[in-house]
């Protein structure tokens, strides 16, 4: 709900244009929510219990590295399978084509997204890293934010 307020917001208020093709958007709404909503059931009846345990078995087993590694693939991989991601991606390479940036071959645009994606995942996947070992070790957070 709060993206689609914001996307009215602007397209009404600042734009001050009409929805172009309202009935189209108002159903791909509907397919999105529904969509989104069997994804988040799915994930909180499949892969989080999994997940959970996984991190407690590695935690009781004391390895400080498979700890952190499975930290890190879980963020990765999870990132760089996230449908808006590769939507924003596959748009950003669309724009820098379109900005001269790049050629505007397929294979050039392709190649941007999908390094855009990994750049953001391994990004994600590094942080999630950080994150466990400051729980870890007791770090408060401010000295990360700060950092």
């Amino acid at each position: 709900m709060p993206v689609i307020l914001v996307i009215a917001f602007f397209q009404l208020a600042v734009l001050r244009q009409p929805f172009p093709d309202l009935v189209d958007v108002l159903v791909g709404l509907l397919f999105v929510v529904a969509g989104l909503s069997l994804f988040v059931r799915g994930l909180e009846m499949g892969l989080f219990p999994l997940g959970e345990g996984m991190a407690d078995a590695f935690a009781r087993k004391g390895s400080l590295f498979w700890l952190l590694a499975f930290a890190f693939a879980l963020g990765f991989g999870t990132t760089a399978a996230e449908p808006a991601l590769i939507a924003v991606a596959a748009e950003a390479a669309r724009v820098a084509a379109a900005g001269g940036v790049l050629d505007g071959s397929a294979a050039a645009q392709a190649d941007y997204a999908l390094y855009l994606r990994g750049t953001v995942a391994f990004s994600v996947g590094v942080a999630l890293m950080i994150g466990v070992f400051r729980i870890l070790k007791g770090w408060p957070i401010q000295y990360l934010i700060i950092g």
